[in-house]
């Protein structure tokens, strides 16, 4: 039997670029990606992250995780599977967006431990679209989606709303509703004074 072949640094750096984890910084890049038809496969995003936070979570004393986000937005179910990792991570997550944490993206980063945005990076804040144009779709399955709709809507509003009260106790259900519904943009500093993030990267 021959000997295992020695790691070396590049291996990891491999790993990374190839399916989104590096283990020497215990660092998770979560993004988008797109098949070579320009469709989003949320799938693959949300099967890549969950195997990286279970890989980073074993062992007695895991250490903090970093992610690296910079997300669009997305499915809501793949996505809150990704919230969910980072919520429920026995480990100390800290989130750091580049370029843009939007719809899906912005609500993901409400999960971790420590929200860091770079100087530059956005937010958006919306309701997003609920498809319930179906053929031939009976009116019991088209309200059924609509009841599921508003089920993760008030669910979206919830987790915002935990957020942004944390620093500001006054404010109230009908201001993030408002926000909601005007498809907010919110650059780093605001999204601090808001209360979604926690802190912007100097320069």
């Amino acid at each position: 039997m021959s000997a295992p072949r020695p790691r070396k640094a590049s291996d990891d750096t491999n790993f990374f670029f190839d399916y989104n984890l590096h283990f020497p910084s215990r660092t998770i890049y979560l993004g988008n990606i797109y098949n070579e038809n320009d469709t989003a496969t949320d799938n693959t995003v949300a099967e890549y992250f969950l195997k990286g936070m279970h890989l980073l979570n074993l062992g007695e004393d895991p250490g903090d995780i970093s992610i690296i986000l910079n997300h669009w937005g997305g499915d809501e179910y793949h996505f809150l599977a990704c919230y969910d990792a980072i919520a429920l991570s026995r480990a100390e997550v800290t989130v750091t967006v580049y370029g843009a944490a939007m719809s899906m993206g912005s609500w993901i980063l409400q999960a971790a431990d420590h929200r860091v945005m770079a100087p530059n990076a956005t937010l958006l804040l919306h309701y997003g679209t609920w498809g319930t144009e179906v053929e031939n779709a009976s009116e019991d399955r088209l309200a059924s989606m609509h009841n599921e709709g508003q089920r993760l809507r008030r669910q979206m509003e919830h987790t915002y709303l935990t957020r942004i009260r944390a620093k500001n106790p006054a404010y109230t259900e009908r201001d993030l509703r408002a926000l909601l519904n005007k498809e907010a943009y919110i650059p780093a500093p605001e999204a601090v004074n808001l209360g979604l993030a926690d802190e912007v990267l100097s320069t």
